[in-house]
């Protein structure tokens, strides 16, 4: 009971810090920001722990796991809060149009490479995903080893191509 209330203690405060510093300016390396603020709630949090209750090794250990599952899990789908998808945006059009409907051109016009292609192109580039070189978008070496992680990752689940 201990590692939960305090796993989900430290990650509430995280996300209300994440929360207003967000208030006050939007950061341009999002998930570099992210983790800073997620491990360093993390260390001064069992920092503190360790001074007020002096627990067991393993407890420690325990509530570090639980609270990096869940920083890691809510960082990995920050980015589908932060920019919507492209069937989450077909659905929000769809919902407005109501009874009457929306016709395929007018959908057609909303969804262009403004909306869904130059949102995320522009975030890849300022997490250093990608650089631009000579007119051309090139990996870079941490957008290599995350490419490589998802294609190893959709090998051992056997996924099909597409999205």
């Amino acid at each position: 009971m201990m590692v939960l209330f305090f796993g989900l203690s430290f990650f509430c405060i995280a996300f209300i810090l994440h929360f207003f510093i967000w208030k006050i300016h939007i950061p341009k390396c999002h998930t570099k920001i992210l983790l800073l603020i997620f491990f360093g709630t993390l260390t001064i949090g069992l920092f503190m722990l360790w001074i007020i209750l002096k627990l067991n090794t393993i407890d420690y250990m325990h509530i570090a796991v639980f609270f990096t599952s869940l920083a890691l899990a809510y960082i990995a789908n920050y980015s589908a809060i932060e920019v919507d998808s492209p069937s989450l945006l077909i659905t929000k059009i769809i919902g407005y149009s109501g009874a009457k409907g929306v016709s395929k051109e007018e959908l057609l016009n909303v969804m262009t490479d403004d909306t869904l292609l130059k949102p995320r192109v522009r975030d890849l580039v300022e997490d250093k995903l990608i650089d631009l070189d000579m007119d051309k978008y090139k990996l870079t070496l941490r957008g290599r080893l995350l490419a490589r992680t998802f294609i190893f990752y959709r090998k051992l689940l056997n996924a099909q191509k597409g999205g």
